[in-house]
């Protein structure tokens, strides 16, 4: 089991099929594909070994999608952040399982000196918004436009895919360190419920960093279905992109 096994299949099997939607975005599975090798090659050249850590702190995007996917091809293992987090409180998941490597949009953009002053552990920032790239940050399309596509690392089974932070609602946050049979597993059996079926339309609404929408999203994978993002739910905006994108399962 390893967690671009679904990309893999698409790729094969429906390239043409439409993968991602956001805005005015709309990519193919096997332009997702190149866009997710370029940019894993990316990540390498940053000197990231197996199993190191990659956070990400953004609303919901196309880019969410293909952070989860090169990390994970890349080798390495994903830090999704918290979006409700404090500074102080992202740059301590930061140090506490030892990530370098930030991925941050928009929204989050003012978060950065914070961060940068907090974390004794980061040390490369990639911007990830809609406007030209701050000083002392790397751009991820430049990543993805000018890196070289590289191989799979098919990192599976027990290997490391990710660090999860609990909320902390009854003690200090601790990172949940699961596998790529852990999620690929849980992914399985969302499909084995019924939840998710080939051909759905799939919109998430609900917050990407949270392992709710990862399974969610990791379970459309597995069939080759659509992912249609907005950024944050608000019931407008869920109920335009239900009419405009004719979605069939949503989570919220």
């Amino acid at each position: 089991m390893y967690m671009t096994q679904g990309l893999h299949r698409a790729i094969t099997l429906q390239p043409d099929t439409i993968a991602t939607v956001y805005r005015d975005r709309r990519r193919s599975y096997a332009r997702l594909g190149d866009r997710v090798a370029r940019l894993a090659g990316g990540l390498r050249a940053l000197g990231l070994q197996a199993s190191d850590r990659i956070c990400m702190l953004s609303l919901n995007s196309d880019r969410y999608v293909e952070y989860y996917l090169a990390t994970y091809w890349a080798g390495c293992a994903v830090n999704p952040a918290n979006i409700r987090w404090s500074a102080a409180e992202i740059a301590y998941s930061l140090d506490d399982c030892d990530t370098r490597v930030l991925i941050v949009d928009d929204q989050f953009l003012p978060m950065v000196p914070a961060l940068r002053e907090k974390s004794k552990s980061l040390a490369t920032l990639i911007y990830a918004g809609e406007g030209e790239t701050p000083a002392g940050m790397l751009s991820f399309e430049a990543l993805v436009e000018h890196s070289a596509p590289v191989a799979d690392a098919l990192r599976r089974g027990h290997d490391l895919a990710g660090v999860f932070y609990t909320g902390g609602t009854t003690g200090f946050p601790k990172g949940v360190m699961l596998s790529h049979a852990n999620l690929y597993s849980n992914a399985q059996a969302v499909v084995a419920e019924g939840a998710v079926r080939r051909g759905m339309v799939g919109l998430h609404a609900a917050p990407m960093f949270h392992l709710a929408d990862c399974t969610f999203m990791n379970g459309l994978f597995v069939v080759g279905a659509t992912h249609v993002m907005i950024p944050a739910f608000t019931p407008a905006g869920v109920l335009q992109a239900i009419e405009r994108e004719h979605i069939t399962a949503c989570r919220a």
